[in-house]
């Protein structure tokens, strides 16, 4: 995962800093490799490391996943939550049948 921090207010500098997946092992959290994807420990969380952060004030937050983040969260959410995760399944799997019936429109389109 990586992280993009702007000022609220102003943006002097942005400041881009990875996340670093942890484990938590005998009551103790380890460091994981830096290129690794967060392992999800529960349904709706993860834990990382973000090393030399030293930031003051408001900032926007950008988080960028990885798509092997994506689907471990997911993957954790529907053991932990079957029902909830189908239906959210479903709910994406028509919005991407939707997206893909209408980029194939547009290119038979542009096509014609």
């Amino acid at each position: 995962m990586k992280m993009l921090f702007r000022g609220w207010g102003r943006e002097v500098k942005p400041h881009t800093h990875k996340v670093a997946p942890v484990m938590l092992q005998n009551n103790r959290f380890r460091s994981q490799p830096v290129d690794g994807p967060l392992q999800w420990h529960a349904p709706l969380s993860a834990y990382g490391k973000v090393s030399n952060l030293g930031l003051s004030g408001a900032f926007l937050v950008e988080f960028t996943f990885e798509e092997q983040e994506l689907r471990g969260w997911l993957e954790q959410y529907a053991k932990a939550k079957p029902a909830e995760a189908l239906r959210l399944v479903a709910n994406i799997q028509a919005e991407a049948t939707i997206a893909l019936a209408a980029a194939s429109a547009a290119n038979s389109e542009a096509n014609t």
